[in-house]
């Protein structure tokens, strides 16, 4: 009768130490996908909010079979409007729909909003969703704001091994569309480099950017006023060489087309990919040669090997097949 005792006492223990573990460690062997929207621009315009509704609701109608878990919304989602009727409070009702459907979306803020005066409104709209995450979403971080006056929207957390981390770099001058790191105490520089010091690691390319404008540059100044300056890049580039097989792609919006733009280290080594998203509402810029529809960004996690990847679908809603980029 003993032994009996012993055998499932050893057994129970045993179990109860493998749910601990399993509690404890970050999901392996796993595939997930996030989606990507990118300027809706809720301004007042019925046709935005109207594909904005239709990319909403595509995402809800394909979460089953594409397995998307997640939703970024990567800034200017929405400014202006009545004193009674708020733009931004008409876009958080339709990405509610998200919530209501288990799927958790994440808006950052863009140029558009805070250069419309409404970066407070934004904090003020979106708080209560980010507690919100802040109780769903693992290692949830968000940085205090207001600081030096600005309402700076830093926050990152993660997710089946990967670490989501979403830096305000969108620059506060009056008629600035550029990006700008707010390199001060308590600015967005030294807490995305915090962020990214102190973050889980546990595979390779398990950091992923979120920003409203990508983070790269051109050479070219009448072009570069729309990103960064050459010697944010050089800050950029500098620290995230020490973290070149850590990070893999910075996902943004902001230039209202679909574009791939590699990132590298003066010694040409590859330090991460920037993928821009299009807009949903569907506007023809160069060098696009067609209108290319509503768009919306899917992309696959699959954190099962020695570093996680990541599958690209740019999809065009309508379309019978996603693009592949």
């Amino acid at each position: 009768m003993a032994d009996k005792k012993t055998w499932f006492s050893k057994h129970l223990a045993l179990l109860l130490l493998c749910t601990v573990v399993s509690a404890a460690a970050p999901a392996y062997g796993e595939t997930f996908s996030f989606a990507i929207i990118a300027d809706p621009h809720i301004d007042g315009n019925p046709d935005h909010r109207a594909k904005f509704e239709t990319a909403v609701d595509w995402i809800i109608g394909n979460k089953e079979s594409k397995d998307i878990e997640l939703t970024f919304v990567l800034g200017d989602i929405a400014w202006g409007g009545s004193r009674r009727n708020r733009n931004l409070g008409t876009a958080k009702k339709i990405l509610n729909r998200l919530s209501n459907n288990g799927i958790s979306y994440i808006p950052l803020i863009g140029d558009n909003e805070v250069q419309a005066g409404c970066e407070k409104e934004f904090q003020e709209v979106f708080g209560p969703h980010f507690n919100n995450l802040s109780r769903v979403l693992d290692n949830w971080r968000k940085a205090p704001a207001p600081v030096a006056g600005k309402y700076l929207q830093n926050f990152s957390f993660d997710y089946k091994g990967c670490h989501f981390v979403c830096p305000d770099f969108n620059s506060r001058k009056a008629g600035d569309e550029g990006g700008e790191l707010h390199d001060f105490a308590g600015g967005s520089w030294p807490w995305f480099k915090n962020d990214i010091e102190r973050c889980l690691k546990p595979k390779k390319e398990n950091i992923v950017i979120m920003t409203h404008i990508g983070m790269f540059n051109t050479g070219f100044k009448f072009a570069d006023r729309f990103v960064y300056s050459e010697s944010d890049m050089d800050k950029i580039k500098g620290f995230l060489n020490d973290y070149k097989d850590n990070v893999d792609t910075n996902y943004a919006g902001h230039l209202h087309l679909n574009w791939y733009v590699p990132v590298w280290s003066r010694l040409f080594v590859p330090l991460y990919h920037v993928r821009v998203t299009d807009e949903t509402w569907s506007q023809k810029q160069w060098p696009e040669s067609e209108d290319p529809g509503l768009t919306v960004r899917w992309v696959r996690a699959d954190n099962s090997g020695s570093k996680i990847s990541y599958h690209q679908n740019i999809e065009n809603i309508g379309e019978e097949a996603p693009i592949q980029k």
